[in-house]
Protein backbone atom coordinates (compact mmCIF):
# COMPACT_ATOMS: atom_id res chain seq x y z
CA UNK A 1 0.00 0.00 0.00
CA UNK A 2 1.10 3.55 -0.55
CA UNK A 3 1.75 6.00 2.21
CA UNK A 4 -0.22 9.00 2.45
CA UNK A 5 2.59 10.73 0.81
CA UNK A 6 3.45 12.33 -2.50
CA UNK A 7 6.61 11.51 -4.14
CA UNK A 8 9.84 13.96 -3.94
CA UNK A 9 9.61 14.71 -7.22
CA UNK A 10 6.24 15.71 -7.86
CA UNK A 11 7.17 17.56 -4.17
CA UNK A 12 9.98 19.18 -5.69
CA UNK A 13 8.14 20.27 -8.71
CA UNK A 14 5.80 21.71 -7.20
CA UNK A 15 7.75 23.86 -4.46
CA UNK A 16 9.91 24.63 -7.46
CA UNK A 17 7.07 25.53 -10.07
CA UNK A 18 5.22 28.05 -6.82
CA UNK A 19 8.65 29.49 -5.95
CA UNK A 20 9.38 31.04 -9.61
CA UNK A 21 5.28 30.75 -11.27
CA UNK A 22 6.28 29.08 -14.27
CA UNK A 23 7.11 25.84 -15.11
CA UNK A 24 9.88 26.88 -17.28
CA UNK A 25 12.06 28.44 -14.34
CA UNK A 26 11.18 25.28 -12.37
CA UNK A 27 12.09 22.70 -15.05
CA UNK A 28 15.34 24.43 -15.63
CA UNK A 29 16.38 24.88 -11.60
CA UNK A 30 15.63 21.04 -11.38
CA UNK A 31 17.55 20.22 -14.55
CA UNK A 32 14.18 18.52 -15.90
CA UNK A 33 12.19 19.30 -18.89
CA UNK A 34 9.01 21.26 -18.67
CA UNK A 35 7.10 18.35 -19.78
CA UNK A 36 8.51 16.38 -16.69
CA UNK A 37 7.35 19.51 -14.46
CA UNK A 38 3.73 19.33 -15.98
CA UNK A 39 3.95 15.92 -15.25
CA UNK A 40 4.73 15.88 -12.25
CA UNK A 41 2.10 18.48 -11.14
CA UNK A 42 -0.41 16.44 -12.43
CA UNK A 43 0.28 13.36 -11.01
CA UNK A 44 0.33 15.48 -7.31
CA UNK A 45 -3.02 17.33 -8.44
CA UNK A 46 -4.37 13.73 -9.47
CA UNK A 47 -3.07 12.27 -6.05
CA UNK A 48 -4.48 15.34 -3.97
CA UNK A 49 -7.37 15.60 -5.66
CA UNK A 50 -7.06 19.20 -5.82
CA UNK A 51 -5.76 21.66 -8.46
CA UNK A 52 -2.86 23.54 -7.14
CA UNK A 53 -2.36 26.02 -9.42
CA UNK A 54 -4.35 28.56 -11.81
CA UNK A 55 -3.12 28.36 -15.33
CA UNK A 56 -2.78 31.87 -16.96
CA UNK A 57 -0.99 33.39 -19.86
CA UNK A 58 1.32 35.70 -17.91
CA UNK A 59 1.83 32.48 -15.57
CA UNK A 60 1.22 30.18 -13.02
CA UNK A 61 -1.08 31.25 -9.70
CA UNK A 62 -1.61 29.18 -6.87
CA UNK A 63 -5.18 28.45 -5.34
CA UNK A 64 -6.14 28.78 -1.81
CA UNK A 65 -5.73 25.12 -1.65
CA UNK A 66 -2.06 25.09 -3.17
CA UNK A 67 -1.11 27.99 -1.00
CA UNK A 68 -2.18 25.84 2.14
CA UNK A 69 -0.70 23.10 0.90
CA UNK A 70 2.75 24.73 0.00
CA UNK A 71 3.04 26.44 3.60
CA UNK A 72 1.90 23.21 5.67
CA UNK A 73 4.97 21.17 3.41
CA UNK A 74 7.98 23.72 3.42
CA UNK A 75 9.33 23.03 7.27
CA UNK A 76 9.18 18.99 6.01
CA UNK A 77 11.25 19.80 2.95
CA UNK A 78 13.39 22.39 4.64
CA UNK A 79 13.88 19.72 7.52
CA UNK A 80 15.06 17.21 5.20
CA UNK A 81 16.83 19.29 2.51
CA UNK A 82 19.30 20.28 6.05
CA UNK A 83 19.48 16.72 7.14
CA UNK A 84 20.37 15.49 3.85
CA UNK A 85 23.01 18.28 3.68
CA UNK A 86 24.06 17.11 7.14
CA UNK A 87 24.51 13.57 6.05
CA UNK A 88 26.11 14.38 3.34
CA UNK A 89 28.71 16.69 4.86
CA UNK A 90 29.27 15.35 8.22
CA UNK A 91 28.14 12.22 7.96
CA UNK A 92 25.93 12.84 10.32
CA UNK A 93 28.45 13.93 13.23
CA UNK A 94 28.24 17.96 13.28
CA UNK A 95 27.45 20.40 10.62
CA UNK A 96 25.83 23.68 10.57
CA UNK A 97 23.18 25.09 13.04
CA UNK A 98 21.33 28.26 12.06
CA UNK A 99 20.70 29.88 15.48
CA UNK A 100 18.83 33.00 16.10
CA UNK A 101 19.70 34.39 19.63
CA UNK A 102 18.27 37.85 21.04
CA UNK A 103 20.75 40.37 21.09
CA UNK A 104 21.96 41.07 24.65
CA UNK A 105 22.13 37.22 25.51
CA UNK A 106 24.12 36.66 22.95
CA UNK A 107 26.46 39.51 23.94
CA UNK A 108 26.04 39.37 27.79
CA UNK A 109 25.76 35.06 27.68
CA UNK A 110 26.86 33.19 24.95
CA UNK A 111 29.85 35.17 23.16
CA UNK A 112 32.00 34.82 26.23
CA UNK A 113 31.63 30.94 26.00
CA UNK A 114 32.31 30.54 22.51
CA UNK A 115 35.95 30.17 22.67
CA UNK A 116 34.93 27.32 24.53
CA UNK A 117 32.19 26.30 22.31
CA UNK A 118 35.11 26.03 19.58
CA UNK A 119 37.52 23.97 21.54
CA UNK A 120 34.68 21.69 22.34
CA UNK A 121 33.04 21.07 19.41
CA UNK A 122 35.22 21.86 16.46
CA UNK A 123 32.73 19.92 13.87
CA UNK A 124 29.93 22.06 14.30
CA UNK A 125 29.20 25.40 13.15
CA UNK A 126 27.38 28.16 14.09
CA UNK A 127 25.72 30.82 11.66
CA UNK A 128 24.07 33.86 14.00
CA UNK A 129 21.25 34.87 11.45
CA UNK A 130 19.01 37.88 11.99
CA UNK A 131 17.06 37.54 15.94
CA UNK A 132 13.40 37.34 15.29
CA UNK A 133 10.82 36.39 18.37
CA UNK A 134 9.19 33.53 17.08
CA UNK A 135 5.38 32.85 18.00
CA UNK A 136 4.64 29.99 16.10
CA UNK A 137 6.86 27.25 15.15
CA UNK A 138 4.62 25.70 12.61
CA UNK A 139 5.47 28.32 9.89
CA UNK A 140 8.85 28.51 7.46
CA UNK A 141 11.48 30.29 9.39
CA UNK A 142 15.08 31.32 8.13
CA UNK A 143 16.85 29.82 11.55
CA UNK A 144 17.14 26.02 12.11
CA UNK A 145 16.74 26.95 16.36
CA UNK A 146 16.59 30.05 17.98
CA UNK A 147 17.17 30.87 21.83
CA UNK A 148 13.85 32.76 22.66
CA UNK A 149 13.03 34.94 26.08
CA UNK A 150 9.30 33.54 27.66
CA UNK A 151 6.91 31.23 29.56
CA UNK A 152 8.32 27.76 26.96
CA UNK A 153 5.12 27.56 25.48
CA UNK A 154 5.59 27.83 21.93
CA UNK A 155 3.39 25.98 19.73
CA UNK A 156 4.67 23.34 17.52
CA UNK A 157 8.14 23.52 19.06
CA UNK A 158 10.65 21.69 21.15
CA UNK A 159 11.38 23.85 24.05
CA UNK A 160 14.41 23.06 26.12
CA UNK A 161 14.95 25.46 29.77
CA UNK A 162 18.43 26.94 29.50
CA UNK A 163 19.11 29.90 31.89
CA UNK A 164 17.39 33.02 32.94
CA UNK A 165 14.80 32.58 35.86
CA UNK A 166 17.35 33.91 38.38
CA UNK A 167 16.36 37.30 38.55
CA UNK A 168 18.40 40.73 40.15
CA UNK A 169 17.32 44.06 40.91
CA UNK A 170 20.32 46.33 39.96
CA UNK A 171 21.76 50.16 39.85
CA UNK A 172 24.98 51.74 39.65
CA UNK A 173 26.64 51.99 43.45
CA UNK A 174 26.25 55.56 42.86
CA UNK A 175 22.22 55.59 42.64
CA UNK A 176 21.89 52.80 45.53
CA UNK A 177 24.19 55.26 47.95
CA UNK A 178 22.53 58.76 46.88
CA UNK A 179 19.14 57.56 47.02
CA UNK A 180 19.65 55.51 49.51
CA UNK A 181 18.11 52.01 48.30
CA UNK A 182 18.39 49.36 50.96
CA UNK A 183 14.47 48.08 51.05
CA UNK A 184 12.10 47.57 48.69
CA UNK A 185 10.06 50.10 50.04
CA UNK A 186 13.17 52.52 48.64
CA UNK A 187 12.26 51.53 45.39
CA UNK A 188 8.93 54.18 45.23
CA UNK A 189 11.88 56.81 44.92
CA UNK A 190 13.53 55.61 42.38
CA UNK A 191 13.28 55.50 38.15
CA UNK A 192 12.07 51.93 37.33
CA UNK A 193 13.69 50.64 34.17
CA UNK A 194 11.62 49.11 32.05
CA UNK A 195 11.35 46.48 29.47
CA UNK A 196 8.34 46.88 27.07
CA UNK A 197 8.12 43.57 26.01
CA UNK A 198 8.03 42.15 29.49
CA UNK A 199 6.04 45.09 31.16
CA UNK A 200 4.64 43.17 34.21
CA UNK A 201 8.11 42.37 35.37
CA UNK A 202 8.08 45.19 38.37
CA UNK A 203 4.66 45.27 38.80
CA UNK A 204 4.61 41.20 39.71
CA UNK A 205 7.95 41.64 41.66
CA UNK A 206 6.38 44.19 44.05
CA UNK A 207 2.71 42.18 44.37
CA UNK A 208 5.00 39.03 45.36
CA UNK A 209 6.79 41.46 48.08
CA UNK A 210 4.09 42.70 49.53
CA UNK A 211 5.01 46.35 47.73
CA UNK A 212 2.46 49.16 46.76
CA UNK A 213 2.35 48.58 42.96
CA UNK A 214 0.81 51.36 41.85
CA UNK A 215 4.00 53.41 40.36
CA UNK A 216 5.27 49.76 39.05
CA UNK A 217 4.87 50.86 35.71
CA UNK A 218 6.02 53.95 35.45
CA UNK A 219 9.30 54.75 34.04
CA UNK A 220 11.24 54.67 30.93
CA UNK A 221 10.93 51.85 28.74
CA UNK A 222 13.36 50.17 26.35
CA UNK A 223 13.21 47.16 23.84
CA UNK A 224 16.69 45.34 24.79
CA UNK A 225 17.95 44.32 28.18
CA UNK A 226 21.07 45.55 27.03
CA UNK A 227 19.94 49.32 27.10
CA UNK A 228 18.24 48.41 30.45
CA UNK A 229 22.06 47.42 31.86
CA UNK A 230 23.89 50.31 30.28
CA UNK A 231 21.18 52.68 31.59
CA UNK A 232 21.14 51.31 34.81
CA UNK A 233 25.76 51.62 34.88
CA UNK A 234 25.20 55.27 33.87
CA UNK A 235 23.10 55.90 37.19
CA UNK A 236 20.04 56.44 35.24
CA UNK A 237 17.64 54.36 37.24
CA UNK A 238 17.13 50.52 38.18
CA UNK A 239 16.47 47.89 36.19
CA UNK A 240 15.68 44.12 36.81
CA UNK A 241 16.99 42.12 34.94
CA UNK A 242 17.93 37.95 34.17
CA UNK A 243 21.18 37.43 36.49
CA UNK A 244 22.61 35.63 33.58
CA UNK A 245 23.36 39.04 31.83
CA UNK A 246 25.13 41.08 34.72
CA UNK A 247 26.97 38.75 35.74
CA UNK A 248 30.17 40.51 34.90
CA UNK A 249 28.99 44.26 35.80
CA UNK A 250 28.24 42.52 39.46
CA UNK A 251 31.68 41.29 39.42
CA UNK A 252 33.10 44.00 38.01
CA UNK A 253 31.38 46.39 40.61
CA UNK A 254 29.97 48.34 37.47
CA UNK A 255 26.41 47.51 39.04
CA UNK A 256 24.98 46.27 42.50
CA UNK A 257 22.07 44.72 43.74
CA UNK A 258 21.09 47.15 46.88
CA UNK A 259 18.22 44.46 48.39
CA UNK A 260 21.06 42.26 48.52
CA UNK A 261 19.05 38.90 47.39
CA UNK A 262 17.47 37.56 43.95
CA UNK A 263 14.35 35.99 43.02
CA UNK A 264 12.86 33.40 40.54
CA UNK A 265 10.76 34.77 37.64
CA UNK A 266 8.63 32.23 35.35
CA UNK A 267 10.20 33.81 32.20
CA UNK A 268 13.64 32.32 30.98
CA UNK A 269 15.79 31.96 28.18
CA UNK A 270 14.57 28.65 26.17
CA UNK A 271 16.32 26.67 23.03
CA UNK A 272 13.49 26.65 20.67
CA UNK A 273 13.44 24.37 17.42
CA UNK A 274 10.45 23.05 15.29
CA UNK A 275 9.81 19.40 15.69
CA UNK A 276 11.04 18.51 12.13
CA UNK A 277 14.41 19.82 13.40
CA UNK A 278 15.04 17.99 16.96
CA UNK A 279 16.59 14.90 14.98
CA UNK A 280 19.30 16.69 13.64
CA UNK A 281 22.73 15.59 15.39
CA UNK A 282 23.79 19.25 14.81
CA UNK A 283 20.99 20.61 17.08
CA UNK A 284 21.37 17.74 19.43
CA UNK A 285 25.19 18.90 19.62
CA UNK A 286 24.51 22.53 20.65
CA UNK A 287 21.76 22.29 22.72
CA UNK A 288 23.81 19.13 25.13
CA UNK A 289 26.49 21.96 25.12
CA UNK A 290 24.21 24.75 25.82
CA UNK A 291 22.62 23.03 28.58
CA UNK A 292 25.86 21.63 30.19
CA UNK A 293 26.82 25.48 30.33
CA UNK A 294 24.14 26.05 32.41
CA UNK A 295 23.83 23.45 34.48
CA UNK A 296 27.57 23.10 35.36
CA UNK A 297 28.48 26.91 35.34
CA UNK A 298 26.60 29.15 38.21
CA UNK A 299 24.70 32.47 37.05
CA UNK A 300 27.20 34.17 38.98
CA UNK A 301 29.45 33.49 36.52
CA UNK A 302 32.04 31.24 38.43
CA UNK A 303 32.70 28.08 36.70
CA UNK A 304 32.90 24.80 38.85
CA UNK A 305 35.41 22.19 38.14
CA UNK A 306 33.30 19.56 36.11
CA UNK A 307 33.95 16.08 34.78
CA UNK A 308 31.86 15.35 31.56
CA UNK A 309 31.81 15.26 27.75
CA UNK A 310 32.16 18.74 27.10
CA UNK A 311 35.04 19.32 30.11
CA UNK A 312 36.82 16.25 30.61
CA UNK A 313 37.70 15.69 34.13
CA UNK A 314 38.09 17.88 36.76
CA UNK A 315 38.63 20.89 33.92
CA UNK A 316 36.86 24.73 34.55
CA UNK A 317 34.58 25.52 31.51
CA UNK A 318 35.78 28.91 30.88
CA UNK A 319 39.46 27.15 31.05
Amino acid sequence: MRRLCPTISELNAFHSAAKHQAFTMAAKELCVTQSAISRHIAGLENYLGQKLFIRKASGLELTDAGATYLNATRPAMAALESATAQLMSHGGDGGTLNLSVPPTFAAQWLFPRLGHFKRTLPQVSLNFVRYQHAHDFAVSHEFDAAIQYGYGNWPSANARYLVGKETSIVCSAQLRDALPLRTADDLQRATLLQHIEVPLAWHDWMEANGCDTSGSRFGPGFNLYSLIIRAAVSGFGVGIVPTCLVEDEIQAGTLVEPLGRRFESPLGYYLCAPTTRTNLSVYRLVGGWLEHCCNHAPETGTAQPQSCIFCGPQTALGA
